[in-house]
């Protein structure tokens, strides 16, 4: 489950892995995937297969909620626990003023098949994974 804060969303990116589908529990998503735009509210299904740019961001006025996965599964697991912070005590992480560390997360991202595009700044990733 990703939780997105409002205006914001992971910045385009090809999966060269995994086939991905997201499920719109609550909100209002825009997203982007191989030059087409569309918006997909709740209770929508958007699927992408491996080899495509994609993004996502939420473009309602409070935070969205989906159900994600990839398809084969695992990798993209260990891709979050590797640039996240583990949060024990359940509470949602601190939304941050600084955008994250795009480099260090891209060089993250080659390792798992995943492709981070140099336009692609302009989605800052602050998006909470949970379960």
């Amino acid at each position: 489950e990703v939780v997105t804060q409002s205006g914001v969303g992971p910045p385009p990116h090809v999966q060269h892995r995994e086939d991905e589908a997201f499920y719109v529990l609550e909100g209002e998503y825009e997203f982007l995937i191989e030059g087409r735009t569309s918006n997909a509210g709740t209770g929508s299904l958007i699927y992408v297969p491996k080899g495509n740019l994609h993004a996502h961001k939420n473009v309602g006025e409070t935070p969205g909620r989906m159900l994600v996965s990839q398809t084969p599964g695992g990798l993209h697991e260990r891709f979050f626990e590797e640039i996240g912070e583990e949060r024990k005590d359940g509470s949602p992480p601190p939304v941050s003023e600084n955008p994250p560390d795009m480099a260090r997360i891209a060089k993250i991202a080659a390792g798992y098949g995943i492709e981070m595009t140099p336009s692609g700044r302009s989605y800052i990733a602050q998006e909470e994974v949970t379960g």
